[in-house]
């Protein structure tokens, strides 16, 4: 599933079934939701590399529609 970025790229979605992260690939940005867990949000904020490795682990997967 995708969204489109302010740059007019799109953006892809990974969740875990609580995290949804949605990735830019062009520029950088990113976006998503923790509902309600905020040290998944402090993580992310202090290092958003954190996302990719959590990727790459399959912690977070595609979303799919």
């Amino acid at each position: 599933m995708t969204k489109k970025c302010k740059c007019g790229s799109k953006k892809y979605g990974y969740g875990d079934g609580v995290h949804e992260v949605w990735i830019c690939y062009n520029c950088g940005s990113f976006d998503g939701q923790a509902h309600g867990d905020e040290t998944f949000i402090d993580l992310i904020m202090q290092d958003p590399n954190i996302v990719l490795t959590l990727i790459q682990a399959e912690t977070l997967v595609p979303i799919r529609d």
